[in-house]
């Protein structure tokens, strides 16, 4: 199913399915597409002629790229991730804090809370300065420490680990504290910008 609506900014937004047969970035030579928003986090291959190189080639051309990823993430998006200089943790993998966690958590912590000082201090990109916590569900992010244009937009509390939620932990996480990234982004050197969130229940109303 397709359809276009206008936002209050200007933006027609075109919504269609991962997998849909006809998904194509360019046509002629020419991008369709200013900015592609991927929520589709389970997706193991894009359909149509979408793939993680012609997603990588639309950033260098100056293309913006919005993913969510979550605990079940799929191979598309580990492998588009690890082209940004992102890791997303492993298959089942929550950001689980057992002192900061929401009142709507289920018993196993995953539901967590992380400060608003744990934003990157940029109000540009954050806006202006929060004092509410915020909600975060979803896997945990590790980034390039080496590559400077990687941006360390939200990170967890130091009290948080990335981990299977259904394991005991036998082994060290891959993402322990405020090295538990939850949103990360790229500022490519053509000025294209790739945001990471570990979490698709981030941007639920909910």
């Amino acid at each position: 199913m397709k359809y276009n609506c206008s936002t209050e900014r200007g933006f027609k937004l075109v919504y269609k399915l991962a997998d849909d047969s006809g998904l194509v970035l360019s046509r002629y030579g020419e991008y369709l597409y200013k900015n592609v928003i991927i929520f589709a986090p389970s997706v193991e291959e894009f359909g149509g002629d979408l793939s993680v190189e012609k997603l990588t080639e639309f950033v260098d051309d100056g293309g913006n790229v919005l993913v969510a990823a979550s605990e079940q993430s799929g191979d598309a998006l580990r492998e588009f991730a690890s082209e940004c200089g992102f890791e997303v943790d492993e298959e089942g993998a929550s950001v689980i804090d057992h002192l900061n966690y929401d009142v709507s958590d289920a018993g196993d912590h995953t539901t967590i809370l992380t400060s608003a000082r744990n934003l990157i201090d940029a109000p540009i990109i954050v806006g202006a300065k929060k004092s509410a916590p915020l909600i975060y569900r979803g896997t945990g992010l590790l980034a390039d420490k080496e590559n400077p244009l990687v941006l360390h937009l939200l990170s967890a509390e130091s009290t948080a680990y990335s981990y299977n939620p259904e394991q005991a932990v036998k082994e060290y996480p891959h993402a322990v504290g405020r090295e538990t990234l939850l949103i990360a982004a790229l500022q490519a050197r053509n000025n294209a910008r790739v945001v990471f969130s570990g979490s698709l229940h981030f941007f639920s109303d909910e």
